[in-house]
């Protein structure tokens, strides 16, 4: 009775160990989501001692003739994210990227949100991403 009781806790811990790892993947993976315009888009957050960096890219299919990158960078205070930088830039062409940094508080958390977006002709597609420090 003892080995099927610690046999059957053994095989919850293992399930619920799996379920986690697949949803962090599935979290982490953006490049199952189908877009019409947007090929590519990654972002980046590293929180060091003295400031954050993040950064952010997007590409687009041969249809996009322009593309936009805005970053925020926000702080967790009292359970919320407020932004405290942006960054914007648009690109000529299919792909663009951007890293910032900014002057920041060890004892804080921070994320960015990032906004991409594709530009074919008068129609456009956006994509937000949250990375997290």
């Amino acid at each position: 009775m003892r080995f099927k009781t610690s046999a059957v806790l053994a095989f919850l811990l293992v399930g619920v160990l799996l379920l986690s790892i697949c949803a962090y993947a599935n979290y982490e993976n953006d490049s199952d989501e189908r877009f019409a315009y947007i090929s590519l888009c990654d972002g980046g957050i590293s929180h060091g001692t003295l400031s954050t960096k993040v950064y952010a890219s997007i590409e687009g299919n041969s249809q996009v003739t322009s593309v936009k990158v805005k970053m925020e960078l926000q702080k967790l205070s009292s359970g919320d994210y407020s932004t405290i930088e942006t960054w914007e830039q648009t690109f000529s062409g299919r792909s663009g990227s951007m890293d910032e940094s900014k002057l920041t508080s060890p004892l804080s958390t921070y994320r960015l949100k990032a906004t991409l977006t594709a530009y074919s002709g008068s129609n456009s597609e956006s994509k937000i991403i949250y990375r997290y420090s």
